[in-house]
C-alpha cells in the first residue's frame, strides 16, 4: 500500500475513532443521569465508559502509527535507510515524551541537514545529483 494511501487511511480510522470515543462520552452523561434521575441501570453507564475508553485507547494507536509511517517515510525520502529512519522515530518518540522535544534532544537537525547537503552536492563530473 503507497504511503499516502496509508496515511489517509489510518486519518481516517482515527477519526472514525474519536468519534466513537465523542458518542461514548456523550452517552456516558446521558445515562448518569438516567441512573440517578430515572433509576435506569448501571451496566448501561459502565458500558458506555468501556467503549469509550477503548475507542480513545485505538484512536491514539492509529495516530501514533500515522506519525511513524509518515516521519520514517520523510527521512527514507531525504536518504535514510529503512532501519536507520526506524530506529531514528525509536529515538524521537521513545519515552512517552512530546515528540518535537524529543527530535529535539536527539539532534537529528543536523543529521538531516548533512545528508541533504549530501544529496545535494554535484558529483565529480559536475552533473547534480
Amino acid at each position: 500500500m503507497k504511503t499516502k494511501t496509508m496515511l489517509s487511511t489510518l486519518e481516517l480510522l482515527g477519526g472514525m475513532f474519536d468519534l466513537i470515543w465523542i458518542g461514548a462520552s456523550i452517552a456516558l452523561v446521558y445515562f448518569l443521569y438516567g441512573a440517578l434521575a430515572n433509576a435506569a441501570p448501571w451496566s448501561y453507564l459502565s458500558w458506555s465508559i468501556v467503549v469509550g475508553f477503548i475507542a480513545k485507547q485505538i484512536a491514539a494507536v492509529l495516530k501514533d502509527n500515522k506519525q511513524r509511517i509518515d516521519y520514517v517515510h520523510q527521512l527514507i525520502e531525504r536518504g535514510y535507510e529503512r532501519e536507520d529512519a526506524e530506529a531514528a522515530w525509536r529515538t524521537a518518540s521513545g519515552g512517552g515524551l512530546n515528540l518535537l522535544r524529543n527530535l529535539q534532544q536527539a539532534d537529528l537537525g543536523e543529521q538531516i541537514d548533512r545528508l541533504e547537503a549530501a544529496i545535494n552536492t554535484p558529483n565529480a563530473e559536475g552533473n547534480s545529483a
